[in-house]
C-alpha cells in the first residue's frame, strides 16, 4: 500500500482509527509508531500526512491532514466480461492506472453465466478498485457499469469528445494524439471480438490499436494497452 485510504465516515472521527488489513500493513510493513507519518487519502477525495498518535496489537489511531489533490483518472475501459479470476486482477490493476469507469460488456465469446458471478456486486468489486487506488497512490474510485448486452454500450459512452480504441492483434498502429479526447479503451475476450462487433464499435468511431500479430488474454490487454496509450499520450 503506497496510500491509505480511509471514507468519509472514517475521516469524520478524531483521531481515526483503523483495525484491519490497513492496520495491519501500518504495523508490520511500515513500522507505525506514536510520532510516525504515512500517506493518507480520503476516498473520492484529497491526500495528505497522518501521523501516528496511539498503536495496539489490534489498532492504529492517528491523526491527519489531507489539503492535496488526488491524481485525475485518465481513461475508461471497455471489457468483455472475463471469468472471476481475471476480472479480479484487472479492476486493481485498472484502479492502479488511473481508471476512471469500466464498462463490462457481453459480446459474442463471453459466456452468459459470467455476469452472475459474485465480483460484480458493488459489496464484492469495491474492495478491489480500493486496494489498487491504494497501490496507485490516488483517491478517486472508478465507476462500473454492467452491460450484458453490447447494444447498451454506445448510449453509456462519455458525452465528452473521446479517443475511441478499440484492441485487435494486427501489425500496423493507429496514430492519435491527446487533443483527440479522452481515451477510451475497448478490450475484448480471449477469442477477440467478431467481425459483427468489430463493425459495430467501428460504426461508433471506435478506431484499431494493437500490441502487435500476437493474441493477447484479456487480462494482460487490459493492463498493456492502456500503458501504452498513455505513453504515446504522455500522460503523467
Amino acid at each position: 500500500m503506497n496510500l491509505i485510504l480511509i471514507t468519509e465516515a472514517e475521516a469524520a472521527v478524531s483521531p481515526c482509527v483503523l483495525s484491519d488489513a490497513r492496520a495491519g500493513h501500518l504495523r508490520t510493513f511500515l513500522h507505525a509508531r506514536v510520532g510516525s507519518t504515512f500517506r493518507v487519502g480520503i476516498v473520492n477525495g484529497r491526500q495528505g500526512i497522518a501521523t501516528v498518535t496511539a498503536v495496539d496489537e489490534r489498532s492504529v489511531a492517528f491523526t491527519f491532514q489531507c489539503t492535496e489533490p488526488s491524481l485525475k483518472p485518465w481513461y475508461d475501459l471497455i471489457l468483455a466480461l472475463p471469468r472471476p479470476r481475471s476480472l479480479r486482477r484487472i479492476l486493481f490493476q485498472s484502479a492502479a492506472m488511473g481508471v476512471r469507469k469500466i464498462f463490462l460488456v457481453g459480446a459474442a465469446k463471453v459466456e452468459k453465466s459470467y455476469f452472475s458471478m459474485h465480483l460484480l456486486r458493488e459489496e464484492e468489486y469495491t474492495p478491489v478498485l480500493i486496494d489498487g487506488l491504494m497501490q496507485g497512490k490516488t483517491t478517486v474510485l472508478p465507476q462500473i457499469m454492467v452491460l450484458p448486452k453490447l447494444c447498451d454500450l454506445w448510449a453509456a459512452l462519455p458525452a465528452e469528445d473521446t479517443l475511441r480504441l478499440i484492441a485487435n492483434p494486427a501489425t500496423e498502429q493507429s496514430v492519435f494524439s491527446s487533443a483527440e479526447g479522452f481515451p477510451v479503451i475497448a478490450v475484448g475476450p480471449d477469442g477477440g471480438w467478431t467481425a459483427q462487433e468489430n463493425a459495430a464499435f467501428a460504426g461508433h468511431g471506435f478506431r484499431s490499436i494493437t500490441l502487435g500479430a500476437r493474441p493477447l488474454r484479456t487480462d494482460t490487454a487490459a493492463i498493456a494497452l492502456p500503458a501504452v496509450v498513455q505513453d504515446r499520450l504522455n500522460y503523467r
